[in-house]
């Protein structure tokens, strides 16, 4: 192999290795949408056929049947000969997963796991990680052509190579999502060879061959049959066909050169039309939709509002660090440091380019180096923003930047390049694409597979507390249970662990309740979950063996104090809703937490922020149970945040979950005595409700709701992103 491509063979090497190991390690189907991705590589494996109209809504692949087949056609071409007879014990939802939640205590799992998806793999698991395979084959085609990429619109500098294809093939979220069953991967690496054809038509001295722009539109159109974002390729496209003909006229826009250029994008357009065209026709005559965003929203419904300028930009950061590392269903980060390094490493890569522009300015001036990087800086600014139209719809994410991926990292890396003097440039790049990949491999071990924890045995049965025993009639029995605390205050966390053993093996996988209930047989706090913080089902659960199982509570701000809380355990079966009966009834009881009551705080003290205008510190019912045509009166502390011209009208509701309204009452603080345009900053006010059911209301536990709207517009002062009413309480109606 000549001298300079052995960094690409040493780079493609270790990135192989990584997904590989990333591929075996990483539990199956947690990767966010993989389960459904391989559902319909399954379906289509099974000759079910493409997603039809009576498909939706009921076939097992969500909205994934909606995406372009090619993929999935792959996936199925190389696992149809697996048998799927053990699917209904590899693909197991975990009904508690803890979806883009990074701060919930365990059920990061999206699956329940046990031996059916353990090694050695068989059946579905056999063929789910086959399909993984194909994908990281895929990803290592993006690393070679990530590498062209560089070479082609960075020439001359070597370093700058191996530096964009280490920053790409090192992203632990680019090895994450490259280990997963995902079409991703495969539109990644066609939009990337675009990329790599449309710089090489720029870099071209000579006028191309007819065929290299029918390949070009072969890609293109097999990228329109990977993902809909494929169909942006023709941006990049249409710009290296002006490019290449502007550069062949020399004296002006000559009509044989323009129209030669029109030849070129007939043929590119023509055979992309041929390649994909089929796939969107079919889905105009079947579904009245070409593109399926209708079958996409049946599975993943769309924001009612679009989400405004201000919270696209609340939501970059989210999607700047899901690029390079948010793992799980959007629920395992790594450290912050690691998200600090890459946006540190962009800063660098945007002042070299600007020291760049200044120490060599003769180099970026030559008009076809400045095409090349107008280029890829077209192609991100496109993806980019695709991402922040997507954002404004459903929920946007880092990978959805991917095919852009390439064209950002030989951005960083020429600017990275530029910054450092010449001499040390390769020993920077080599020492960087070794730090990158260290923490690539360092990364399953530090954030991943924690979040996935083993399951949790005692192997001595005499370290277990002394409690009463309860036998379920399904088989489980609690032999103990601890409280970490018999005393708390509002905010304060207790932690309840319970020790289980079954008596026979268990055919079903039940949910543990673990309540935190006050006298009035309200329940203030609940945790439900699988066993072992959802990493240790029932049904994988082995006679005789000791299961401890932890729960976490958190006392509520509306919790009554000073009195004391009962907490209860039990299961239940999430699919039937039904509890299990045990010798000591369906909910056991663990013992008492006493809530403290904080004599130099406001009653229920809280810190509730409506529209950076006024808070929210605290409220006090007077009562915690009432019958229908009672009153319940509601005391509200607020505090002025800033200075308000507007008089807003504060309400609040007593509903019965999920929206029914029963009682309610609408007005300015303190019936209009202080009005909001009078408070000063810091200013507390003391407001009374008074909210009275009508005789026919059901009993039930109701929410108490409370919001903020202006008096003359009607529009809700947002909490965060939500004008939502925001819940403080519970009552009991009997």
């Amino acid at each position: 192999m000549s001298g300079g491509r052995w960094p690409l063979a040493v780079l493609v090497a270790a990135y192989l290795a990584l997904a590989v190991m990333y591929s075996a390690v990483v539990p199956l189907f947690e990767a966010p949408d993989e389960v459904w991705h391989y559902e319909y590589i399954r379906w289509l494996a099974a000759g079910k056929g493409l997603a039809a109209p009576e498909d939706v809504g009921v076939a097992p692949w969500a909205q994934e049947g909606s995406q372009p087949p090619l993929y999935y056609l792959l996936g199925a071409a190389i696992t149809f000969f697996v048998p799927d007879e053990n699917a209904d014990a590899v693909i197991r939802y975990n009904v508690h997963a803890a979806v883009g939640n990074a701060e919930a205590f365990g059920n990061k799992n999206f699956m329940l796991h046990g031996d059916a998806d353990a090694w050695p793999w068989r059946g579905v698991a056999l063929a789910a990680h086959i399909t993984r395979l194909l994908s990281v084959l895929l990803g290592a085609g993006v690393v070679v052509l990530t590498w062209l990429l560089a070479r082609l619109t960075l020439p001359g500098w070597p370093a700058a190579a191996v530096l964009a294809t280490a920053l790409l093939a090192f992203s632990p979220q680019f090895l994450f999502i490259s280990a997963a069953t995902n079409n991703d991967n495969l539109v990644t690496l066609l939009a990337t060879a675009t990329l790599v054809v449309c710089a090489w038509l720029l870099r071209a001295p000579t006028r191309p061959a007819w065929w290299v722009w029918g390949a070009l539109g072969g890609v293109v159109g097999l990228a329109a049959l990977s993902k809909l974002s494929g169909l942006l390729l023709v941006a990049p496209v249409l710009f290296a066909l002006v490019g290449v003909t502007w550069r062949r006229t020399e004296t002006g826009f000559f009509q044989e050169t323009w129209f030669l250029g029109l030849k070129a994008a007939l043929l590119t357009g023509g055979v992309a039309l041929v390649v994909a065209g089929w796939w969107y026709l079919r889905n105009w005559l079947l579904f009245g939709d070409p593109l399926l965003l209708t079958v996409m929203f049946a599975g993943v419904p769309p924001q009612s509002t679009p989400a405004s300028l201000a919270e696209l930009l609340a939501l970059a950061p989210g999607v700047w660090r899901s690029t390079w590392a948010v793992f799980g269903w959007f629920n395992v980060l790594a450290a912050p440091w690691l998200y600090a390094l890459y946006t540190a490493l962009s800063g660098l890569a945007v002042v070299g380019w600007g020291v760049g522009w200044m120490g060599r300015r003769r180099w970026l001036r030559a008009s076809v180096r400045l095409a090349l990087l107008a280029l890829l800086t077209l192609w991100l600014g496109v993806m980019v923003a695709a991402v922040a139209r997507w954002a404004q719809i459903s929920y946007a994410q880092g990978r959805l930047l991917f095919p852009a991926l390439p064209a950002l990292t030989t951005l960083l890396a020429g600017g990275l390049v530029l910054l450092t003097p010449s001499r040390w440039q390769h020993v920077s790049a080599w020492t960087l694409t070794l730090l990158l990949a260290g923490i690539a491999a360092a990364t399953p071990y530090l954030w991943i597979l924690p979040a996935y924890p083993p399951p949790p045995l005692v192997a001595d049965a005499g370290d277990l507390p002394a409690a009463p025993v309860a036998h379920f009639d399904a088989g489980p029995v609690l032999l103990g249970a601890t409280l970490s605390r018999t005393e708390a205050r509002a905010g304060d966390v207790i932690d309840v662990t319970l020790y289980w053993r079954t008596e026979r093996a268990l055919l079903a996988d039940y949910s543990v309740f673990v309540h935190a209930v006050d006298g009035d047989g309200i329940v203030q706090a609940q945790h439900d979950s699988h066993p072992g913080a959802g990493a240790y089902p029932t049904r994988s659960w082995r006679v005789g063996e000791i299961v401890a199982d932890r729960h976490r509570l958190t006392v509520p701000p509306g919790a009554p104090a000073p009195a004391p809380l009962r907490i209860l355990a039990g299961l239940y079966d999430a699919g039937a809703g039904q509890r299990l009966a045990s010798d000591r009834g369906e909910a056991v009881t663990l013992g008492e937490v006493l809530v403290l009551a904080d004599a130099d705080a406001l009653p229920g003290a809280t810190y509730i922020n409506f529209g950076d205008q006024l808070a929210l510190i605290g409220f006090k019912l007077d009562r915690r149970t009432l019958r229908p045509g009672e009153t319940l009166q509601v005391t509200l502390w607020w505090q002025g945040v800033a200075p308000m011209a507007q008089d807003y009208v504060v309400f609040v509701h007593l509903l019965l979950p999920p929206d029914a309204v029963w009682a309610q009452h609408d007005q300015m603080p303190q019936a209009g005595a202080a009005r909001t345009s009078t408070w000063q900053v810091g200013e507390r006010i003391e407001d009374t409700h008074r909210l009275t059911l009508p005789p026919e209301a059901p009993p039930g536990a109701y929410r108490i709701e409370v919001g903020v709207y202006d008096k003359d517009t009607f529009a809700r002062l947002p909490v965060g992103f939500s004008d939502q009413g925001v819940v403080l309480a519970q009552v009991k109606v009997e």
